[in-house]
């Protein structure tokens, strides 16, 4: 993508006073464009960015050809919104059917504390949390809509569980995210947190008893209550950025419910006393905070500025040296460049895995993983030419990932001498 070009976009969607004017838009030509087309929408920012030139009557900063390429992907988003919300209606109805205590996370929950209109975000999937002895019966809800259990989280502890409906393939990073024709997946949760990334978080309970009521467009479910709602964002983005990526629009929502609810003193002390009772859950949110505030400029509560003094110094350094050509990276899954800089928050990473052989275990296989590819076709029809092309849509996966292992840990490889010399 065109670097300055993204830095540009995040500048005009700053939630500060000082966000940058859009006219700067007006000097990127369509073939800029078309590089980071594909960026913008892996980073949430697309719809984002033209609702933000609509408000401001700015969208002749676009040429027509961009401009009309990213109104089709509002009016595919929108149709893809409805299919998912009849999916959800859908769910939801079993679930209750079955007796099932439930609460729909993150998508429609955010709406509108976190995300002011649902048809600013492209929907990947659905979120549910569940208790885990109700597992068995969402399965068979869900089974009964269609869907088949396609993954499970890694580690013992199986924190989350992934639908599908039969597909002769699994959505990628290259599928358009608005379309109808991407296939969502369903997650099912019943922790946020992975005990088998080695970090020794001892994740808040999440009571479902606690749920309130949220509603959007006539339908109407049980969401996590605000202060759980806030944890749990925290504790889903800090895990994406230990693997090695995340939505730039998970810090601008994360940014606007801040600014939204910063002089609600009541709501952050009760959120304080919560991330206090977890060890290093504070250090977890001040991450996620402080780069809401690099990249957005986003306000925040008096209570995450002390949260900032619990980050170490390297964690600090980390933030001041490689937040930025980290987070405006490609997304892993596009082999967009030899030397992809994802792997380069594995120095974050280790700071926060306090036993040493732990330590050196979870990065040497964060550099060199050895387990297989994930499957992404598969042939529902044993002809030949249908079982050729899923294998060949597979292998070039698989090629695909081996290159991106190879780049990112040799990025990380060569960064390793500069990083010890800042450390010293």
């Amino acid at each position: 993508m065109k670097r300055e070009l993204a830095e540009a976009v995040v500048a005009c969607l700053r939630l500060s006073a000082d966000a940058g004017d859009t006219e700067q838009l007006r000097r990127f030509g369509p073939r800029d464009w078309q590089r980071t087309l594909t960026w913008l929408d892996d980073s949430g920012l697309t719809l984002y960015l033209l609702q933000h030139l609509k408000n401001v009557h700015a969208t002749d900063v676009l040429s027509p050809e961009v401009l009309a390429q990213l109104e089709g992907r509002v009016v595919a988003n929108r149709l893809r919104w409805e299919y998912l919300a009849e999916q959800l209606d859908c769910i939801n109805q079993g679930f209750e059917r079955a007796g099932i205590a439930f609460a729909v996370v993150k998508g429609l929950s955010l709406v509108p504390d976190y995300c002011p209109d649902a048809l600013l975000r492209a929907p990947s999937d659905l979120d549910y949390l569940v208790n885990r002895q109700s597992l068995p019966h969402a399965q068979q809800v869900l089974e009964a809509a269609g869907y088949r259990l396609t993954g499970v989280s890694d580690g013992s502890s199986k924190t989350e569980f992934k639908f599908c409906k039969p597909n002769s393939r699994r959505a990628i990073v290259s599928d358009s995210p608005y379309s109808v024709e991407t296939a969502p997946l369903i997650e099912l949760h019943v922790n946020f947190w992975n005990p088998g990334n080695g970090v020794p978080i001892q994740e808040p309970v999440f009571p479902l008893q606690r749920t309130i009521l949220h509603s959007w467009r006539g339908l109407c479910f049980p969401v996590l209550n605000d202060r759980d709602a806030f944890l749990v964002q925290i504790i889903h983005v800090f895990e994406h950025i230990l693997d090695g990526w995340l939505k730039l629009c998970w810090l601008l929502e994360i940014g606007f419910f801040m600014s939204r609810r910063g002089c609600d003193s009541d709501f952050w002390s009760e959120v304080d006393s919560s991330m206090q009772a977890v060890p290093r859950l504070v250090e977890c949110a001040a991450v996620v905070i402080e780069l809401a505030k690099l990249f957005f400029a986003s306000p925040s509560p008096d209570v995450a500025e002390n949260w900032m003094h619990a980050l170490c110094p390297p964690v600090q350094l980390w933030l001041n040296v490689h937040a930025r050509t980290w987070v405006f990276d490609d997304h892993p899954l596009h082999r967009s460049s030899f030397f992809p800089t994802a792997k380069l928050a594995l120095f974050l990473y280790q700071e926060f895995i306090p036993d040493p052989k732990t330590r050196r275990t979870l990065i040497r296989q964060r550099l060199f993983p050895l387990k297989r590819p994930a499957q992404i076709s598969f042939p529902l029809d044993g002809k030949p030419e249908i079982v050729m092309t899923a294998l060949r849509l597979h292998w070039r996966f698989v090629l695909d990932r081996i290159i991106f292992h190879a780049g990112s840990s040799l990025r990380y490889i060569w960064e390793v001498p500069r990083w010890r010399r800042l450390m010293s």
